[in-house]
């Protein structure tokens, strides 16, 4: 499904999903499958197919930038990659059942939003995204993370449906090699107020750090490829339509989500031309995706 198709409560809340993951309780023991000890970046290699998730590379290695490659080797929809720590003792069934009772109470029709705004924040307050990235049907696309806290409850998972699924666990040991991400061609900056900032001219085949400084809530980036002229007030009004919006072209890059205080390097390669930012996290307050509230922001990839 399109990702601009996803944007309404319901059914966009995929792609929102607030970096869900597996865990099968407390932190582990250090796994044998250790990175080689390079004192550079950890690489891993990613492929999502229809019946799993392939992942290459080493599944203990140290603290540090972690550069992931995702291919979508399925045979139609988008492929999501997501990466997530879980604090001690907090569980992927414990998550996963906060995600779930969270969306469907947020979204469903008739539910309790008093009890899905609890749950939304509980996950919330127990999980840090460190971001992702998607890929479409039959590509190769790259980021850089910054996985910096030694811990056993590491995951990077498939975030393609209604909720986090094929889970791979890591395990971050302390710190060796580079401690800050690449610098990159161009900064887009999630703020306090729902709202973005940074630079508004981006690379179309370059790099991008998405930067959540928000006080407030998690948030993911969608640029999403529009008609030249398109208007930030256009953008509201289609996405509250029941009607895919005119200005829509069908080209798009976007990260999975980004906690407080965290930051992650995309890598792009997409046409030129005039796009609009948007995060469709739920508002932790008010439960309503942040880009019907406003989170939106028209740019220029050149």
């Amino acid at each position: 499904m399109h990702r601009i198709s996803r944007t309404r409560a319901g059914a966009a809340i995929a792609a929102l999903a607030v970096a869900g993951l597996v865990s099968t309780g407390s932190d582990v023991a250090l796994a044998a499958n250790r990175a080689p000890s390079t004192g550079g970046a950890t690489t891993l290699n990613v492929a999502i197919t229809d019946h799993g998730m392939y992942l290459d590379g080493p599944t203990t290695f140290a603290a540090g930038r972690v550069k992931v490659l995702l291919e979508d080797a399925r045979s139609s929809h988008d492929a999501v990659l997501a990466v997530v720590r879980l604090v001690p003792g907090y569980t992927w069934k414990e998550y996963r059942d906060d995600l779930k009772v969270a969306f469907s109470n947020l979204f469903a029709p008739n539910g309790n939003k008093k009890k899905g705004l609890r749950r939304l924040n509980h996950a919330i307050h127990h999980a840090v995204g460190y971001g992702g990235f998607d890929a479409h049907a039959g590509e190769k696309r790259s980021a850089t993370l910054l996985l910096n806290v030694p811990s056993a409850s590491y995951f990077a998972y498939d975030d393609s449906g209604n909720l986090p699924k094929r889970p791979h666990r890591l395990t971050v040991t302390a710190a060796s090699g580079p401690q800050t991400l690449p610098t990159a061609d161009a900064t887009v900056i999630a703020k306090t107020n729902r709202r973005f900032g940074g630079d508004t001219v981006l690379p179309a085949r370059g790099t991008i750090e998405f930067v959540n400084h928000s006080t407030e809530s998690p948030h993911f980036l969608i640029l999403q490829h529009v008609k030249e002229g398109t208007t930030r007030k256009q953008v509201r009004q289609g996405l509250q339509s029941n009607s895919q919006p005119s200005w829509v072209l069908p080209e798009e890059a976007a990260t999975d989500v980004v906690s407080l205080h965290q930051k992650m390097v995309l890598h792009v390669h997409v046409p030129a031309g005039e796009y609009v930012e948007m995060c469709f996290f739920p508002d932790p307050q008010e439960g309503t995706p942040h880009a019907l509230m406003g989170m939106i922001r028209i740019v220029h990839l050149r």
